[in-house]
């Protein structure tokens, strides 16, 4: 059995050894997976779009899973990486020791940092997720706790079992990409989530990538309303902290369109160029949201003169100006419902699926 399925098989037990650089998931990366407050969120997150579904649920007792929790899974995913590149077989069962994980995190090594590392894993372990993401369409969504059958011991260090989704994910490593350890200081969880949207999105292309604010509103899961989630993200924008990548405004637009490019203050090793026909759930954000909220699709269109005949050319550059962007410069779909409409939109649904 090949070493990226060796975790398939049943009764084995993987025991961190040495250090590994954490990874993240590109699924996970700028979706709302993780509560971006340190302060308990008891409130469910429900988010779809044209791809997708994702439900997370907290515990009432503990809250849920925060992004600060979720270091633990990207250290993890680390090492299981890691343990792949050398070709070694892997589990989804784990043992580790706390002093690996806060050397490697750089978290101190205290009674404080216990008392972290427990309350994170009692949060990973009864925040329940339910989604479609990576299912095929006639099956039911995917539901698992981020961790479960935890052990903790003085003798043993702690014991764990992750899901077979995030292990599916992890050992497929197209989907995975590294992190700039000036991640793990970052102290607002906002600027986290916006760090890993930009890792996986804009990656190292000059060009950079362009979002609208009001997509990434919905797909950060946060409970601030838009207008002072637009305040936050202005504030970042004037700070320009976050590691790799400088975030500005596209002037001109309403509710705001937000640009982001790499810098040369990341210092992740130049490995995962982000290509973003890798992944095969066809989630392409190419200029202002791809994957928007279903309720968020229409969009007001200006006045257009009925009387004129579109071309099935025009209409079809339309619509995927319209879905897919022009970095923040799109152009609005016109009103009129031509007889090339269907086949335009036919069309477009074919282009959508290879859109780099």
């Amino acid at each position: 059995m090949a070493a990226d399925e060796s975790w398939r098989e049943p009764d084995r037990r993987f025991v961190v050894s040495g250090p590994a650089s954490p990874r993240d998931q590109r699924d996970l990366m700028g979706r709302p997976f993780f509560a971006l407050a340190r302060r308990p969120r008891f409130e469910p997150v429900h988010y779809r779009s044209r791809q997708m579904d994702v439900i997370i649920r907290a515990s009432a007792d503990e809250g849920m899973a925060t992004s600060w929790d979720a270091d633990v899974l990207l250290w993890l995913a680390g090492q299981i990486v890691e343990a792949l590149n050398h070709g070694r077989w892997v589990s989804r069962h784990i043992r580790f020791t706390p002093w690996q994980l806060f050397q490697d995190l750089g978290w101190a090594d205290g009674a404080h940092q216990y008392r972290r590392l427990r309350g994170a894993l009692a949060r990973l372990g009864t925040t329940r997720v339910a989604t479609s993401l990576r299912t095929p369409s006639d099956w039911p969504a995917q539901s698992f706790a981020w961790i479960s059958d935890l052990r903790m011991s003085r003798t043993e260090g702690v014991s764990l079992t992750l899901p077979i989704w995030f292990m599916e994910g992890v050992c497929d490593r197209s989907r995975v990409l590294t992190l700039d350890p000036a991640y793990f200081q970052l102290a607002g969880g906002l600027e986290r989530w916006l760090y890993r949207l930009a890792r996986r999105h804009a990656g190292r292309q000059k060009a950079g990538w362009t979002f609208d604010v009001a997509d990434l509103h919905a797909r950060s899961g946060s409970l601030t309303p838009l207008r002072n989630f637009m305040i936050d993200i202005g504030t970042i924008v004037r700070r320009q902290n976050i590691p790799g990548y400088d975030f500005r405004f596209v002037s001109g637009r309403k509710p705001g369109v937000l640009r982001t490019v790499p810098t040369g203050r990341s210092t992740v090793p130049g490995e995962n160029h982000v290509d973003p026909t890798v992944a095969s759930d066809a989630d392409y954000t190419v200029g202002a949201g791809a994957e928007l909220p279903l309720l968020q699709v229409q969009k007001p269109a200006e006045p257009f003169d009925s009387k004129a005949e579109i071309s099935p050319v025009t209409y079809i550059t339309n619509i995927i100006t319209y879905y897919v962007g022009n970095f923040g410069l799109s152009v609005p779909l016109p009103t009129v419902r031509s007889r090339h409409e269907k086949k335009a939109r036919e069309a477009v649904a074919d282009r959508l699926v290879g859109v780099p």
